[in-house]
């Protein structure tokens, strides 16, 4: 070990190097693999002073922790990577560098806002120094106001904190516009900087940046659905200005937008003493109560993830949103509403949120010419919205998927079964290969074994051939039946392990009066447990993520395992990174907390197997 010991600290030493080389070439710390680098620099760095102060083999021990550990990070990595991403915005996910750790939501008091979290990380220009930086961004930062302030006018800073505003406006002008700025520019004089970038402020690129860092509650008209899925537009000017604050502090604004004639409401609100703001509207009903079905509400939420509740009165009753909502986008959507009792399917994967009745129907609007809604805020937390935020892309893509509880059913339905099959029907042929003495017993074992050089894809055709004229077709039996009928590396792996047990406990056996089945049983098999997991979770492993087998021999959607069913959900919802992040977390959480809980069989199962005694 003394003469280990100085080549193993030259290799960290030469390893620390390379990592911190690393860490310089690519600069910056806001960039993923400089700042992983930096950080496993100076993690080895720490090591390697706290290793060096200690004795030989303690040493040797921490080192070898150290790489198991480090290999654990590395490999974990795609993992992390999966769940982080399933935390974000979609413009954190399409951003460069990329953002590893998922933005915190603001804490929301006060609406309409402006942030700057959709922007890009205001950085010095490539080449330039930090101190040239601040004396740039000292004289560029009142020119940007300036010239944004005027181009973007004094009705939309109406209500607005102007610090605050012209922080987010200056920092998202130039993010846009020096990326149009060429690179001989940045070398050139401080006069010629400032002018480039001031050239590419227009009208557009300032309502560009106020698009992604402006925030509010917006509403427009209300437009009422029929049980025939007719639409009605209420069809007159200044509906907006039915609605009027009755809790909190509430007041409505409009907000002229470019292109359209009237003017979306844009609410304002204010959190003080009280936990919820209100609004209320009352509206023409354009159809009879009796054909009433729903409404649809285009909103701009404002991204503060505060709940919504959302209440309907028609003709004397009260009805309210089945499913908690949250002010969690910042674009314009259209919120529909029906009334389950009317059409009880489960739409909400178009977004269509059913209404039900309310417990307390007292003082309802009797009227039946008209409807009211009711909307309400609830202040969220720090705490609160971090949660929300960080798993709207599971809810999301929970309802989004129509049979989600079918595909967990069939995936453990198939688990459960090919465990079960693999298990009782390998270790039967196992032990007839390790512990019973029969002619032809090698050769048989050698045929068994030849067939694992045969690739699926050979044998695919005919099984498929012989399970269609079995009618199995388009049947959950094609994919658990096999495994009734072994596998050749499962037999294999659990005839080494039962080749290791004793003779002497099974002819101690056959004396007490024990049967082969007895012995198979009583024990074999007890003494087989490691190898028997190793196999069980091999099983589970290839079943869960099983892909090929359901996509040849079922056609039915209520028929798809996880596999499949994330497969269908991917071609619905592929560009949204988010949910289908989610949605592949799901999935792959049970392997993981199945290896971990079982590993320790997992682990003596493959160590031990091929020992003989």
């Amino acid at each position: 070990m003394n003469k280990v010991w100085p080549t193993l600290g030259l290799f960290v030493e030469l390893a620390l190097a390379g990592l911190l080389g690393v860490a310089v070439v690519y600069g910056r710390l806001d960039q993923g693999f400089g700042f992983f680098a930096l950080l496993l620099g100076g993690l080895a760095a720490a090591a390697l002073l706290v290793v060096r102060r200690l004795p030989v083999e303690a040493a040797g021990r921490v080192v070898t922790h150290g790489a198991l550990l480090s290999g654990c990070v590395l490999f974990a990595f795609p993992f992390i990577w999966l769940v982080s991403t399933s935390f974000k915005y979609d413009e954190e996910i399409f951003v460069y560098p990329p953002r590893w750790v998922p933005a915190m939501p603001p804490r929301v008091e006060v609406s309409p806002y402006v942030t700057a979290e959709s922007l890009e990380k205001l950085r010095a220009p490539e080449g330039m120094s930090q101190r040239e930086w601040r004396l740039l961004w000292q004289r560029l930062e009142p020119m940007l106001w300036a010239k944004g302030k005027g181009l973007l006018g004094a009705g939309r800073l109406t209500g607005l904190e102007e610090v605050r505003v012209r922080g987010v406006l200056a920092h998202g002008l130039f993010s846009l516009a020096a990326r149009g700025v060429p690179r001989e520019v940045w070398e050139g004089s401080e006069g010629e900087m400032v002018e480039a970038v001031l050239e590419r402020v227009d009208g557009p690129l300032v309502d560009s940046v106020w698009e992604v860092g402006f925030r509010s509650l917006a509403l427009r008209d209300v437009t009422v659905k029929d049980v025939g899925y007719d639409i009605h537009v209420l069809g007159e000017e200044g509906f907006l200005d039915r609605w009027r604050g009755v809790r909190g502090s509430v007041r409505g604004t409009r907000r002229a937008v470019e292109g359209e004639e009237e003017a979306p409401l844009t609410v304002g609100y204010e959190f003080g003493e009280e936990e919820r703001i209100g609004l209320v509207g009352e509206f023409p009903l354009p159809v009879s109560p009796e054909e009433f079905l729903g409404f649809t509400l285009p909103m701009r939420q404002d991204r503060s993830w505060h709940r919504l509740y959302v209440e309907l009165e028609l003709d004397g009753r009260r009805y309210v949103c089945a499913d908690p909502l949250f002010l969690g986008q910042h674009r314009w959507q259209e919120l529909s509403f029906k009334l389950e009792e009317k059409d009880g399917r489960d739409e909400r994967d178009l977004g269509i949120w059913p209404l039900v009745p309310a417990e307390d129907q007292e003082g309802a609007l009797a009227a039946r010419d008209r409807f009211r809604l009711r909307l309400e805020v609830e202040r969220a937390g720090p705490l609160m919205a971090m949660w929300r935020k960080y798993t709207y892309s599971y809810r999301s893509a929970f309802i989004a998927t129509e049979h989600r509880w079918r595909y967990v059913f069939n995936s453990l339905y198939l688990a459960v079964l090919t465990i079960a099959g693999q298990a009782l029907s390998c270790s039967l042929v196992a032990f007839a290969f390790a512990r019973l003495k029969w002619p032809g017993r090698e050769l048989f074992f050698g045929l068994l074994l030849a067939t694992m050089m045969l690739p699926g894809q050979v044998t695919m055709i005919p099984v498929f051939m012989i399970f269609r004229y079995l009618g199995w077709y388009n049947t959950l039996k094609a994919l658990w039946v096999p495994s009734f009928f072994g596998s050749a590396f499962f037999i294999f792996m659990l005839r080494q392990f039962m080749k290791g047990i004793p003779n002497d406990l099974e002819d101690a056996a056959k004396i007490d009066g024990c049967s082969l089945f007895g012995i198979y049983w009583r024990i074999v098999l007890p003494l087989v447990k490691p190898a028997l997991a190793a196999v069980c979770i091999f099983t589970f492993m290839n079943t869960w993520n099983d892909f090929m087998g359901p996509l040849i021999y079922v056609n039915d959607q209520r028929l798809y395992p996880l596999a499949l069913g994330l497969f269908d959900f991917r071609s619905e919802h592929g560009s949204e990174f988010g949910m289908l992040m989610a949605a592949s977390t799901l999935m792959t959480l049970p392997v993981i907390a199945i290896f971990f809980m079982a590993q320790r069989y997992f682990i003596q199962g493959v160590t031990l197997t091929g020992m003989k005694g």
